[in-house]
């Protein structure tokens, strides 16, 4: 007849357990059943299960490593960093931006106002206004002079007055666009003093530089904007260590302020300067994109670059019990509507990355099994 082993669990005692009783029954205890002589089954019951609060995993392949622990900054790429100047002088007007406001691509900054735009939409206006007579007049003196009726002095200043005011319209035009007024839209009814300065990314606002009513001149800056899209990560890593970095390498990142998350990169880029600390930046790259949003540029991390991966079967590292110098799992052997009957494994540890450990089972036994992943300590 197999031994009972009779323990109580705390956390479970009000279910139970009933003061001042003096009943040791079942109702009281939860019952464990051990193997016969090997010591290598066990019996546990559904209602055992659900009280412990145990659950089933399987025996799966998982990435292991030999790893290096890195430093690591959240950074913004280069293109990433925008300062708004300006191509032309004005006073700056209804700039209500404060920093670590979002902005969109094509929004609004502020506006700039200056007597010179007008002039610039004025002489455009004018020079193309002449286009049509002065082309007209060109051509007309082109066939004159192939007939030989008008002389090439002619033909010459026509071709001169009619391409030199081309040239100041196109001039002009370009002008034009780098205020963002369309020269085709442009009419003498809709000249205006005062452009718009627009977001060129989506993003938020790191500093402002002007205020309402400052004259900002030209390459003057107004406004630094910074854009969350594509964040990467800048890996420290020490000198010893370069050697050992490879581009397509993984890297497991947490943060100490976002503990429930690991962030995994992958090495993008290996920077060719030691700094002064004795460093090498890596350039990685998130590989899941949507995580980004929970990091904030500035951001300090801690890193583990794995360097060799391979792939073992692995199971829950919790699922392992250590036992006088041994380590054992309890597969899932049978189910009955009474429980489960589990059956005691010897397992060789290989390696461990903290959340799964690398096993080695016995000859002969397959790879993936059903195993009580939570609470065989309890049973063992």
């Amino acid at each position: 007849m197999k031994p009972i082993v009779f323990f109580s669990v705390l956390m479970f005692s009000a279910l139970f357990f009933s003061c001042g009783s003096g009943d040791s029954s079942g109702e009281n205890s939860i019952e464990v059943g051990q193997a016969d002589q090997g010591g290598d089954e066990v019996r546990l019951t559904k209602a055992q299960f659900e009280a412990m609060k145990m659950d089933w995993g399987k025996t799966e392949k998982a990435t292991f490593s030999k790893e290096v622990n890195v430093q690591a900054m959240v950074k913004v790429p280069v293109e990433g960093m925008v300062e708004i100047s300006a191509y032309f002088g004005g006073y700056v007007s209804g700039l209500k931006l404060v920093e670590g406001q979002p902005v969109r691509k094509g929004e609004i900054l502020f506006y700039l106002e200056n007597p010179d735009f007008i002039q610039i939409q004025q002489d455009y206006l004018q020079a193309n206004s002449q286009l049509n007579y002065l082309k007209s007049e060109f051509e007309r003196q082109k066939t004159l002079y192939g007939e030989q009726i008008a002389s090439q002095k002619n033909y010459l200043k026509a071709e001169a007055d009619y391409q030199s005011t081309l040239a100041k319209a196109n001039s002009l035009k370009k002008q034009l666009a780098l205020i963002h007024i369309q020269a085709e839209q442009l009419t003498p009814e809709n000249i205006r003093s005062k452009i718009p300065v627009f977001s060129p990314v989506n993003g938020f606002v790191e500093n402002v530089f002007v205020v309402p009513g400052t004259f900002l001149p030209v390459a003057g800056k107004a406004v630094t904007l910074i854009s969350r899209e594509h964040l990467h990560v800048e890996l420290m890593v020490f000198e010893k260590d370069v050697t050992k970095v490879k581009v397509g390498q993984k890297v497991k990142l947490n943060s100490l302020d976002i503990s429930e998350n690991v962030f995994e990169a992958q090495v993008y880029m290996i920077g060719q300067v030691i700094n002064e600390s004795r460093q090498v930046m890596v350039h990685s790259h998130l590989l899941d994109e949507k995580l980004e949003e929970k990091l904030v540029p500035g951001m300090y991390l801690e890193g583990r670059l794995q360097l060799e991966p391979t792939e073992r079967w692995a199971v829950p590292t919790r699922a392992i019990v250590d036992l006088d110098g041994e380590s054992f799992i309890l597969l899932k052997a049978s189910e009955d509507e009474k429980g489960f009957m589990l059956k005691k494994v010897k397992v060789e540890v290989l390696e461990s990355n903290g959340e799964n450990t690398a096993i080695q089972l016995p000859q002969g036994m397959e790879e993936e099994l059903v195993i009580l992943a939570k609470g065989a300590f309890y049973l063992l």
